[in-house]
C-alpha cells in the first residue's frame, strides 16, 4: 500500500510501575528525520526504540513523545532537581514578561521541563527489571506506530486516488493533442505554402526553371520546418511516464522519490511541446497539462 508522511498516534501506557503519555506525529520529509523525547532517565532505552521506529518508517519528520505521567511507586524513588527547576523557572517568567503573558506558572509547567523531576533507571543489580521496561516500552511504541501507519496507509490511499484521477486527466490531454497533431501539422503547411503562392504572385515574371528550382528548394525547407514542429516524439515519450507513473501507484510502496523523478520528465516533454507548439490549441492544452503536474507534484510531497 502507498503510505502518506502524515499521521498522527497516541495512546497511554503504563511500564515498570509507572504511568506513560506516548504521541507519534509524522511530516513530510525529503528523508527519514526522526528526533525523540522521553525523561532523561529512560535514555538507556533510546536506541532500541529508535531501531524499532527506523524499522518501520522509511521517510518523513519523525516525532517520538514519552511522558511520564504517573507512578504507582511514590515520590521516594524521585529525583527533584532544584537548581534545574529555577532555571526553568526563570526561563517560562522570562517568556511571560516577553510576550505578556498572563497565565501564572504552574507545576505542570516546570515538570515539562527535562530533569527537573526524574526516575532513576534500575541498577544493574537489578537488569531483569530493566529488561521488563524494555519490552514494555517496545510494546507501546510498535502499538503506537501500528496505529500511526494504519492513518498513514489511509491517507496514502487517499492521495493515490486524487494522483490517478489527476494522470486520467493527463491521458485525456494526451489523446486530445494526439487528434490534433495532423489537424495541426497540415494546418501549418498550408499556412507556409499559401507564403510561398504570395510570394509567386508577387513575382510573376520568374523564369520557370527559378521557379522550379525554387519550388524544389522551399518544399525541402517545408519538411524540415515541420519536422521541428511535429510533437510525436514528446507525446510518445509523455505517455510513457504517465503509464510508469500509474503502474508505481497501482503496484504501491515508498513510491514519493520515484514519482519525483517522474515529475520532471514529464515537465521537461511539456515545455518542449509548448516551445515547439505555434498553435493556439496546444498552448491552452499545454497551461492545462502544466498546471496538473504541479498539482500532482505538490500532493505527491506527502507519500513516502
Amino acid at each position: 500500500m502507498i503510505h502518506s508522511m502524515t499521521g498522527y498516534a497516541s495512546s497511554r501506557f503504563e511500564s515498570g510501575g509507572d504511568g506513560f503519555k506516548l504521541e507519534l506525529k509524522t511530516l513530510n520529509h525529503r528523508f527519514l528525520d526522526l528526533k525523540i523525547r522521553m525523561p532523561r532517565d529512560l535514555a538507556p532505552l533510546e536506541p532500541s526504540i529508535k531501531a524499532l521506529v527506523e524499522s518501520r518508517l522509511k521517510r518523513g519528520s519523525v516525532d517520538l513523545w514519552i511522558e511520564r505521567q504517573s507512578s504507582s511507586k511514590g515520590d521516594a524513588t524521585s529525583l527533584y532537581n532544584e537548581p534545574q527547576a529555577r532555571v526553568a523557572f526563570e526561563a517560562l517568567n522570562r517568556m511571560r514578561e516577553q510576550f505578556g503573558i498572563r497565565e501564572e506558572i504552574g507545576i505542570r509547567d516546570l515538570i515539562s521541563f527535562p530533569d527537573v523531576i526524574s526516575r532513576p533507571m534500575p541498577e544493574g543489580k537489578d537488569e531483569a527489571a530493566l529488561q521488563r521496561m524494555r519490552l514494555e516500552m517496545e510494546n507501546a511504541v510498535a502499538s503506537g506506530l501500528e496505529s500511526l501507519i494504519r492513518m498513514k496507509q489511509a491517507e496514502g490511499g487517499r492521495l493515490a486516488k486524487a494522483l490517478l484521477g489527476i494522470v486520467q486527466g493527463l491521458e485525456d490531454s494526451h489523446q486530445r493533442l494526439l487528434q490534433q497533431r495532423d489537424v495541426i501539422r497540415n494546418r501549418a503547411k498550408e499556412k507556409v505554402r499559401r507564403r510561398i503562392e504570395l510570394c509567386f504572385e508577387a513575382y510573376p515574371t520568374v523564369e520557370e526553371r527559378v521557379r522550379s528550382l525554387l519550388e524544389t528548394r522551399i518544399s525541402q525547407e517545408i519538411t524540415h520546418a515541420l519536422e521541428k514542429l511535429d510533437i510525436e516524439e514528446e507525446l510518445t515519450r509523455f505517455h510513457g511516464h504517465l503509464l510508469a507513473i500509474r503502474e508505481l501507484l497501482e503496484a504501491g510502496g515508498a513510491v514519493g522519490k520515484r514519482l519525483d523523478f517522474l515529475f520532471q520528465e514529464l515537465n521537461r516533454e511539456i515545455n518542449t511541446l509548448g516551445n515547439k507548439s505555434q498553435d493556439l490549441e496546444i498552448s491552452k492544452e499545454v497551461i492545462d497539462m502544466k498546471m496538473r503536474v504541479e498539482q500532482m507534484r505538490e500532493q505527491s510531497l506527502n507519500l513516502e
